[in-house]
């Protein structure tokens, strides 16, 4: 450890706690001005920023790419997917058995992801020059190395939150929703000037550097604020280091883990019913009634991530079995979605109050998705003794988002025909 990465360690060793209990009092606008608290937040943005950024292209690749009716554009969102979803999840448990250089890895993906933008951007002005099988092969090599990038990432600075405490994880989980309304808020003001499915290529390579723009900030607030310092071993890879088993890990965490994997597996259905339910009485066409509902959705879950550091989900009273239970109680949402579904082709009486009803839901959806996702990480680092066990529960915990996301992936291929049969 460098002199001054160890004058900084000595700050905090023996008070982190006292730390924690002080920002946990103070409001989120106070909680930012902390250099930590800060970095993790825009740490969290650059985990979901890249996703999000291929997430919105996906139109222009199909239309302007591969032009709409070829192989290549029926295939690309669901090869997508599957090339993002399984790179995660391979890759969290791989980055989970290696307990170590968990500092080297938040640097290390942040680099990848810049250089996986910029590669994308090329590929977006210059595709009319490859063949389309070429240029769909060299975008899902770059859809893999994003994911695994994310992947490493998240894997380092998760680890790094539970040593700095509760709080910190917190400021991870918000930065991740923030990531999730700002691209949705401008989807949402595009689409009352725009179709927004009509995407020039000038404006997917600014939205592509944005996301270089915001892992280079990362990089240099981690950096400047010397976050990796308070590790055991910020910056080596010791083999020697004990192995904390994934079977104490789950002995200690299992329910915090079984609630973010049934969050993620339930939330993934969300897509599909936004996709599905059309406007009946707002006063808006159904293509910018999608964005609105996203829109409304990711406010949510930012709301969320805010209120659960409320003093009620901090106390040990709100056990990891409750927030469990928590987790399954969302399960009622799917028939109340499955309602407005029945619905889309029946005559109404009210029809403003069944668009008022359906916002709020999806408000509710995505504010509980947001409530339990950050109150299960928060708890992570309460549950565990040693910094050792809460550097490898970062890893850990993230093998259940990933497989979370993996299942509630396919699961919603399955609403897909359950809708269809429904409005027969």
């Amino acid at each position: 450890m460098h002199a001054d990465e160890a004058i900084l360690a000595s700050e905090y060793d023996g008070t982190p706690e006292i730390e924690q209990r002080s920002l946990a009092q103070k409001p989120f606008m106070e909680k930012i001005r902390n250099h930590v608290y800060l970095t993790l937040l825009f740490i969290g943005i650059g985990l979901l920023w890249p996703w999000n950024c291929i997430l919105s292209a996906s139109v222009y690749f199909k239309h302007d790419v591969f032009h709409d009716k070829t192989i290549w554009a029926n295939i690309f969102t669901s090869s997508m997917m599957t090339v993002s979803t399984l790179s995660s999840m391979l890759s969290n448990v791989w980055l989970a058995r290696r307990q170590h250089s968990y500092s080297e890895r938040v640097i290390r993906g942040l680099i990848w992801e810049i250089l996986v933008f910029v590669a994308l951007s090329a590929v977006t002005m210059m595709h009319s020059l490859c063949s389309l099988w070429f240029t769909f092969t060299l975008v899902m090599v770059l859809v893999a190395i994003s994911s695994v990038a994310t992947a490493m990432t998240q894997n380092g600075i998760m680890a790094i939150a539970n040593v700095y405490g509760s709080e910190f994880s917190q400021a991870v989980m918000v930065g991740q929703a923030v990531a999730g309304v700002l691209p949705s808020v401008v989807l949402l003001i595009i689409s009352f000037f725009s179709n927004p499915s009509e995407q020039s290529t000038s404006g997917i390579v600014f939205y592509f550097l944005t996301t270089t723009v915001v892992a280079m900030v990362s990089v240099v607030l981690y950096r400047v604020n010397k976050i990796g310092s308070r590790l055991k071993n910020p910056t080596t890879s010791s083999l020697a280091s004990p192995t904390i088993p994934f079977k104490t890990l789950f002995y200690k965490l299992k329910y915090l883990v079984l609630s973010i994997f049934t969050t993620f597996v339930v939330t993934l259905i969300f897509p599909v019913f936004a996709a599905t339910v059309l406007v009946k009485g707002f006063p808006l066409s159904n293509s910018q009634y999608s964005p609105f509902i996203f829109t409304v959705w990711n406010v949510g879950d930012l709301h969320g991530r805010v209120i659960a550091d409320w003093p009620i989900f901090r106390s040990p009273r709100f056990t990891p079995f409750k927030t469990f239970v928590y987790s399954l109680w969302r399960l009622l949402f799917i028939p109340l979605f499955l309602s407005f579904c029945i619905n889309n082709k029946s005559e109404i009486s009210f029809p403003v109050l069944q668009d008022l009803g359906y916002t709020i839901l999806q408000y509710a959806f995505g504010l509980t998705n947001g409530h339990v996702i950050s109150i299960s990480f928060m708890k992570v680092p309460e549950q565990l003794a040693t910094d050792e066990e809460r550097e490898a529960a970062g890893g850990f915990t993230n093998i259940f988002v990933s497989t979370g996301l993996t299942l509630g992936s396919v699961v919603s291929y399955a609403f897909v025909y359950i809708i269809a049969f429904l409005n027969k």
